[in-house]
């Protein structure tokens, strides 16, 4: 899946000179977190979220430092915090140059940027122009239409119902995985009831074990026999039916 299969398209924006005012009404009007900031060309130059919003002085909220850190800061950065809660206009108070990616991005590489710089949106820019933007809510859409997808009648006649296939598929998944054990674990499924036994080390790997069983049965019909030693003293400790 990629950034275009996911990105709202044409997302609602602003302009440098939008005022604040119609800022705030846009995002509590509309119910976002995030606007896309854009020259007089069209061009992308910013985006301003509820978080730039927060530090204003109509709240009484802007940043107050004590003396010593203003001498240490500058003169600069106390000039940045003032027009950060007292500018009237977007394009004083937006982030400038956010992280952008095209439409042909994975999207594993967009959470990755949301994930890795703790944002909530990313704009899709195509040839410097904006055409999209993702936002978590974007990414749940795709979730739920994966999901709702996969509980129809034709995905359930999909998976594998005979017992000696379903055994196979599920000790072919366990080898595929770096964190599985390989030569502990034990298989036998029969009636569709899939049993499972050997040592495991960290309850981890037994809940991941369980998941990856589902994923393949589709139910939880599994009678979990796993024995965990405890890493540091050995000891075993069944589970209890």
């Amino acid at each position: 899946m990629i950034a275009a299969n996911v990105m709202t398209n044409t997302p609602i924006t602003v302009n440098e000179n939008t005022p604040v005012f119609e800022v705030v009404d846009l995002l509590l009007d509309l119910k976002i977190s995030g606007l896309p900031v854009l020259d007089s060309n069209g061009i992308m130059v910013g985006i301003i979220t509820e978080g730039d919003l927060l530090r204003r002085s109509e709240l009484g909220t802007e940043i107050k430092r004590p003396h010593w850190q203003e001498l240490f800061l500058g003169p600069d950065r106390l000039a940045k915090d003032y027009v950060q809660s007292h500018a009237c206009y977007a394009g004083a108070i937006m982030t400038a140059r956010p992280l952008t990616v095209s439409p042909e991005a994975p999207l594993d590489e967009v959470i990755g940027l949301m994930e890795n710089n703790n944002i909530k949106r990313v704009p899709v820019v195509k040839a410097g122009k904006l055409v999209g933007i993702i936002t978590r809510v974007d990414i749940l859409k795709a979730l739920r239409t994966i999901l709702q997808r996969d509980r129809t009648p034709e995905r359930a006649h999909e998976k594998t119902t005979d017992d000696n296939s379903m055994q196979k598929e599920i000790i072919d998944r366990i080898h595929s995985q770096p964190w599985a054990p390989k030569s502990n674990i034990r298989i036998n499924v029969k009636n569709g009831v899939v049993d499972i036994s050997g040592a495991i080390w960290d309850e981890n790997i037994r809940a991941a074990l369980i998941t990856l069983i589902e994923e393949v049965t589709g139910n939880g019909d599994i009678c979990d026999h796993l024995v965990f030693i405890e890493p540091t003293t050995g000891f075993c400790i069944a589970r209890d039916d």
